[in-house]
């Protein structure tokens, strides 16, 4: 039957992602039979060839050592750029496919050829129960929180994932561990460390509204870690609100000796005073 033919048109076409500077272009496809590409939950068997111009660049996928041979890959366990790319790129791929495969940098193109040996494992999100996708949220945390220092753009992009995979299950409150196998209090904390390191990654990008509006939940839980508490007050010294970091501030226990409380302490009554005396200033000139 024509369904079970190769597609010709599909062999020697390009696929480009332009916003990730991401393209691929087909060589061959081996046996193909059926449209069957990896979804964002699998695990897939690829091989790599003909690595150029890493450059020294992190990545797993591409070492020299795994050249040429067969590498399970479980999509969504990269921890360097080069290899979060990989991954979209397995993505694009069908089973049996061949394809020289381009990421863009600053300088030139990395090139490689990939091939989608088979599908492991594969299985669309919707399908996913309850602690599926509440152990697919804590590896994207946990990944989140290891590329964070180096790379905060690919931490930032893995924690937003998994807080969008968990607002589906909201509110957390009917859900149980006999039921669920998961209990909402164990989500709703997942749900939290999660709002927490994506108001990290919101200071660093200065976006001090989407950093209150994250960590919303300290005003509302009494036993808000300080963390969530610390980025909160920073937000609103960035914003001048000094009254309110400081009131933020004070209400953790001994903050007076624990470093970072007390340096931002310092620095709000430092601002204050300066913001005060701006405004004597200004007052004094306009009635002068």
């Amino acid at each position: 039957m024509d369904k079970y033919m190769p597609i010709s048109w599909y062999i020697g076409t390009e696929w480009t992602m332009p916003a990730k500077g991401l393209r691929k272009q087909v060589l061959s496809l081996d046996n193909f039979k059926f449209l069957n590409k990896p979804h964002l939950v699998s695990k897939v068997v690829v091989k790599v060839e003909e690595v150029q111009n890493l450059n020294g660049r992190e990545s797993q996928y591409l070492s020299n050592e795994l050249i040429e041979q067969e590498q399970k890959v479980e999509i969504g366990s990269a921890l360097t750029p080069v290899d979060c790319y990989v991954e979209l790129l397995v993505r694009q791929l069908v089973v049996g496919e061949r394809a020289r495969c381009f990421i863009a940098t600053k300088t030139e193109e990395i090139r490689f050829i990939l091939t989608l040996i088979k599908i492991e494992e594969t299985k669309e999100i919707y399908k996913l129960n309850v602690a599926e996708m509440y152990a697919l949220a804590m590896r994207y945390k946990e990944n989140g929180v290891v590329m964070f220092k180096q790379y905060p753009y690919f931490a930032h992009a893995y924690f937003s994932r998994a807080a969008k995979f968990l607002i589906s299950y909201k509110p957390f409150e009917g859900l149980t561990l006999h039921k669920d196998g998961i209990s909402s209090e164990e989500m709703q904390m997942l749900f939290t460390q999660i709002q927490t390191n994506l108001a990290a990654c919101l200071l660093n990008e200065q976006r001090y509204d989407d950093v209150l509006y994250q960590t919303k939940f300290v005003e509302e839980h009494p036993n808000a870690t300080e963390k969530s508490i610390y980025r909160r007050a920073m937000a609103f010294y960035h914003l001048k609100e000094f009254e309110k970091a400081q009131k933020l501030i004070e209400s953790v226990s001994n903050y007076q000796g624990k470093k970072e409380f007390a340096k931002l302490h310092q620095r709000l009554g430092e601002s204050w005073k300066t913001s005060n005396e701006q405004y004597k200033n200004v007052v004094k000139r306009m009635f002068s």
